[in-house]
Formats: structure tokens, C-alpha cells, sequence
């Protein structure tokens, strides 16, 4: 007989394995268990001089501040483009996975155990709008009103998720203004807002998602949204995010980011070094050359036009033409990298295991080691 068994949320991720061994070595000693880690967004996080140089998984720009959020509940903010930072309180010490600003003082964190903070000032202090707890308890009186085909399959879902507690993360998340959110992350949650955060409702079963597959990056392109998740899963919605429906998907393997390059174009990008284009919001797709087996983390559209990825060793990937040419960019000692924001001083700020790199872009045209 074949057993099949509930399967991690990072099962599919080489790149997240490699983030779990880091936080387990991290100088602050070894990391909780994702059980352990389960009540802690009940705890504050502790200060620590370490801070700054611990796993940082995002970095965003708050009008001219930049906020990044980690590992342990850190977050950091810096009021020097980067050049130095600070850690401020944070209501949670469960790792924090993205963080997004709107506007300049409006601004979204999300993480493990289902957390999701704000901030109303610009990051400097932030507050705990939902807990998994919570949102398994929405998702199951969500569920029992359902009266569809698929009502039974999501409910025992919702009934799941409560039973489990706190453990299942999300793990990115998009505002089209101070109001209307959405948060998607493993498991296939998704969650939506219209009122900032004061309320947050399930949406799961608006997604073209029956396997409830892992969403790990979503993206809005030319007045539309897209997901990208597991097993090379793309959504996309035309109506605001009221539904998403299946793409016919290019990828097999799982896609972990996606990025605009024109007004109708994207690039998703993931598993193994994949990555592919699309120049008609999501109809047809194209591969990029493969540029190595290395799986490719994070990405951004830089000022200029360029196509700027990341991947899991700590190299940068560069394309000045959309993705037909890449050229390889060495980091040293760079290790794991997490995400990319180009900065109004021609820097890119790039989170990652040592905390947050500046990188000039200038530097983008040679090979270059770490910048203080």
C-alpha cells in the first residue's frame, strides 16, 4: 500500500533547505523547530547586535527609508540607504518572510505561523493583524457557508489547518494601495483584504488551485495578477483578485518569483536555474537560457530596463535584452540571496544570510565582491 504523507511546505525548495541550515548555524545559536516555532508569534523579538548581520529574507523602500525583515522576528530599518541599520521591536519572533510599502508609511510584513504585521509609520513600529490561529478559524467558517462542489474538500482543508495549530507560513504578499491586500503563502492560503488589515477573509476557494500547492510570489502586470507557486503552478486574475484561474504553465518544476520586464511582460523564474518569458501577460511562454543548475531566488527590473536574478549561490544573473543573454555576475562570499531593490542612488540593496548587501550598479558590468 502506498502512503501518501502530508509533505513539508519547503519539500520542494533546494534554496530553502539551504535558509533552514543557515538559521540553524546562525551565530545566535540554533534555530527553533518549525514546532517550536509555532507559539512565537505570541513573543517579541529579541534585541540582538546580531541583528543586522542575520538572515534577511526582504528588503523594501518606505518613501526614503528601507525596512528588511528576517530571521527570529528581526526587523531592521535604515535611514541611510543602506548604510547602516537598526533594528526596531517586533510583536512576533517567528522568521518574517516579505515585507511590502505601498505608500511611504504604510507597510505589510508576513511570515511563519501564519503571521501578518503593519506598520503605520513608515516601519518603525508595527502591530499584529493576524496569527494562524486566527486564520485557520476564518478559513473554517468560511468553509462551512460554502455550498459548491468543492464545499467538502474545503472544509476538511479548513479543519485541517486548525487542527495542525500555527505552523503553515506566509510568504509573500501584494497591496495595490493602503487598503486592498492580498496574502498568499503554503498550503495554497491566500488571504484578502479591503479594509488594511482591520479584517482579513480566506480566498482559497476563489484560486484554480485543487491541490492547495505551495503560492510563493505574486505579481500585478499591466492590471493584472499573477501567482507562482509549486510544481510550476501559474495563476492569474483579470477581475482584482476576486478569482484566479489556471495558466497553461511552461514549468514543471516549482517557480519561486516573477518580475516585469515591459507592459505586458514578465519573467518567472525558479527551480533548477528555469526561467521563462511571456510578452502577452501570461498567454504564451517562451524558456530563457539556462544558465545554471543553480535555483534561482529572487529577482528585479532595474531602472535601466535590465533583468537583474538572483540564485541560491550567491551570484547575480544579467540581462540587458529581456532575458535573451545572461551574463554572470560573482558575489563574493555572497551566500544565499533573498531579494533585490534598486535603490534611488544607483545601489541595489539584496537580502540575504549575511543580512542586507549594497551593491553599486555600476558594478553590475564586472565581476565584484561584497560592498560594506
Amino acid at each position: 500500500m502506498l502512503i501518501s504523507l502530508p509533505r513539508p511546505w519547503y519539500g520542494c525548495l533546494s534554496f530553502t533547505a539551504a535558509l533552514l541550515t543557515a538559521m540553524a548555524t546562525n551565530a545566535l545559536g540554533a534555530a527553533p523547530t518549525v514546532a517550536a516555532q509555532a507559539n512565537l508569534f505570541e513573543q517579541p523579538a529579541l534585541q540582538s547586535a546580531l541583528a543586522p548581520h542575520s538572515l534577511m529574507l526582504s528588503v523594501a523602500q518606505a518613501g526614503k527609508r528601507l525596512v528588511a525583515v528576517g530571521e527570529r522576528g528581526f526587523i531592521l530599518v535604515s535611514d541611510d540607504l543602506g548604510s547602516s541599520w537598526r533594528q526596531v521591536d517586533s510583536p512576533v519572533s517567528v522568521t518574517l518572510t516579505r515585507v511590502r510599502f505601498p505608500t511611504a508609511n504604510d507597510g505589510w510584513a508576513v511570515g511563519h505561523a501564519g503571521v501578518i504585521l503593519h506598520s503605520g509609520d513608515g516601519g518603525l513600529t508595527w502591530t499584529l493583524q493576524l496569527d494562524g490561529e486566527r486564520a485557520a478559524q476564518l478559513a473554517l467558517e468560511a468553509a462551512r457557508k460554502e455550498t459548491g462542489e468543492n464545499a467538502q474538500a474545503h472544509l476538511d482543508n479548513a479543519q485541517r489547518l486548525l487542527d495542525d495549530g500555527p505552523d503553515k507560513p506566509f510568504l509573500n504578499l501584494h497591496f495595490s494601495d493602503a487598503r486592498h491586500g492580498l496574502v498568499i503563502g503554503a498550503y495554497g492560503l491566500a488571504f484578502a483584504t479591503d479594509d488594511g488589515g482591520s479584517h482579513w477573509r480566506p480566498i482559497s476557494a476563489y484560486l484554480d488551485n485543487p491541490s492547495a500547492l505551495h503560492l510563493y510570489d505574486i505579481l500585478e502586470q499591466g492590471g493584472v495578477l499573477f501567482i507562482a507557486g509549486e510544481q510550476g503552478l501559474l495563476l492569474r486574475s483579470t477581475d482584482g483578485g476576486a478569482s484566479f484561474q489556471a495558466l497553461q504553465s511552461p514549468a514543471t518544476g516549482t517557480l519561486f518569483g516573477m518580475v516585469p520586464i515591459s507592459e505586458r511582460g514578465l519573467v518567472t523564474f525558479g527551480l533548477r536555474g528555469k526561467a521563462y518569458r511571456s510578452d502577452d501577460l501570461g498567454e504564451h511562454w517562451q524558456a530563457l537560457p539556462d544558465r545554471l543548475s543553480a535555483t534561482l531566488t529572487a529577482g528585479a527590473r532595474l531602472n535601466d530596463g535590465s533583468l537583474v536574478l538572483a540564485d541560491e549561490s550567491g551570484a547575480l544573473q544579467l540581462s540587458r535584452d529581456r532575458g535573451e543573454h545572461f551574463e554572470s555576475i560573482a558575489m563574493a562570499d555572497a551566500g544565499f540571496l533573498s531579494g533585490i531593490t534598486e535603490l534611488a542612488n544607483g545601489q541595489l540593496a539584496i537580502s540575504g544570510i549575511h543580512g542586507v548587501i549594497l551593491l553599486a550598479t555600476q558594478n553590475l558590468n564586472r565581476s565584484t565582491g561584497r560592498e560594506q
